[in-house]
């Protein structure tokens, strides 16, 4: 071998010693993995149910299911469930344990858990229990299977927020399919897969009828809450589904928003000002402000 190709070798020779030591840093040692909360998976849960200890009695305790339509709130409410709200509450299945110690061996009042703050249960088998936060910046403390853990603090103010905040903020289910839509002065309906307005104006159209199906299709309140007054609301909007199921509106007049009351749940719906017209008249239709 030449001197020359003996001279590249020994510098590839070195290079890679050196690419070797900067990988793997002899005398380093190997980061710990931080271990996961639970080994239940997001996909295998069927069942939550929240209790708040401090909370008004009637949103002590929350209940939700997975259906074939999605996730329901059963307890305080019938209703579907805010989907934003249980994947926000799900993640806490694979957060992060920065801490794990034996609760047998340390006084529970320590760490708030003898009376905790607020309880979650998945699958009615898998309860994780939120103590004080003392001391911990950030951070909470919180048991489970007779283990202390100590994990991020967001997951706590999830579990406190308002029982309304659960409720699916969108007017009508993701399944839901109109077929027939009554507005104070507009009815719209679906035969055989065609569309008629009536009064009918030359300006309609198929895109301005689709575009108006879709705002109720789609559209979801910015803030809901429940009317407390049990009486009943006569309906001004009449929304007719394929699975035979007819949704009703009371509208409610506000400067600052479009509220839409549900006639059947009392859950008041609070959009944007700018819906009103959105909601209640076709695009081709000359639009005045009310």
């Amino acid at each position: 071998m030449s001197k020359r190709n003996l001279l590249n070798l020994s510098l590839f020779i070195f290079t890679l010693a050196l690419v070797i030591l900067v990988i793997y840093e002899p005398g380093k040692k190997t980061p710990k993995t931080i271990p996961k909360l639970t080994a239940l998976e997001v996909n295998d849960v069927h069942s939550i149910k929240i209790i708040r200890t401090n909370a008004k009695p009637l949103e002590k305790i929350l209940e939700f299911e997975k259906t074939s339509a999605g996730w329901m709130m059963f307890k305080p409410y019938k209703l579907s469930a805010n989907d934003f709200r249980i994947d926000s509450i799900l993640k806490i299945l694979s957060t992060e344990s920065l801490s794990q110690n034996d609760l047998k061996d340390l006084n529970k009042d320590t760490f708030g858990l003898t009376k905790p703050v607020a309880t979650i249960t998945f699958n009615n088998d898998t309860s994780i229990l939120f103590g004080n936060n003392k001391s911990l910046k950030h951070y909470r403390y919180v048991e489970l299977d007779s283990m202390l853990h100590m994990v991020i603090d967001t997951f706590y103010y999830q579990l406190i927020a308002k029982a309304e905040s659960y409720i699916n903020h969108k007017l009508l289910h993701n399944k839901s399919k109109i077929v027939k839509l009554s507005l104070p002065n507009l009815l719209l309906k679906n035969t055989e897969g065609k569309w008629t307005v009536t009064p009918h104006s030359k300006s309609d159209s198929a895109d301005s009828i689709n575009q108006l199906i879709d705002e109720w299709q789609y559209s979801q309140a910015y803030d809901i809450n429940i009317v407390k007054n049990k009486r009943k609301f006569r309906p001004d909007i009449s929304i007719y589904l394929k699975n035979k199921q007819t949704i009703n509106f009371k509208i409610e007049e506000s400067k600052e928003s479009f509220n839409l009351i549900n006639t059947d749940t009392n859950v008041r719906y609070i959009l944007s000002a700018d819906r009103k017209n959105k909601l209640l008249k076709l695009s081709g239709i000359n639009q005045t402000n009310e």
